[in-house]
């Protein structure tokens, strides 16, 4: 079995061809079913049969699809290329956190020289 890059080259025709960014149907038999793939114009679809299909050079003479044969690494990468990779969690650093305990002043005739407040620091 090969696999095919089959892309749509309609959109790279001149303007005043008829066949200017028109719609290719990319027929095919899978387990004895026939297919039909739609591609728009710049689109493409990989295809893995023992054979192309008459269907596909027929489009191929008349230059609207353009065909690549890709190797099981290429298509492998290529596959990779459009998963989202999970992005990783940085891991967690202790966190300082200075608290301050509230001074309780008492009240005395005498007149205050300074006002003194203790820090203690707290892991979480």
């Amino acid at each position: 079995m090969n696999t095919y890059k089959i892309t749509n080259v309609t959109n790279l025709v001149g303007k005043r061809d008829p066949k200017f960014n028109s719609v290719v149907n990319v027929e095919y038999i899978d387990n004895r079913t026939r297919m039909v793939k739609v591609l728009n114009p710049s689109e493409s679809v990989f295809l893995t049969v023992q054979s192309l299909p008459l269907s596909v050079h027929r489009l191929r003479i008349k230059k609207l699809v353009d065909i690549v044969e890709i190797s099981p690494a290429e298509l492998k990468k290529s596959m990779e290329v459009g998963k989202p990779k999970a992005a990783q969690k940085p891991k967690a650093a202790k966190k300082i956190v200075a608290v301050q305990e509230p001074v309780v002043e008492e009240i005395t005739d005498e007149p205050v020289a300074e006002k003194k407040s203790t820090i203690k620091k707290k892991t979480a």
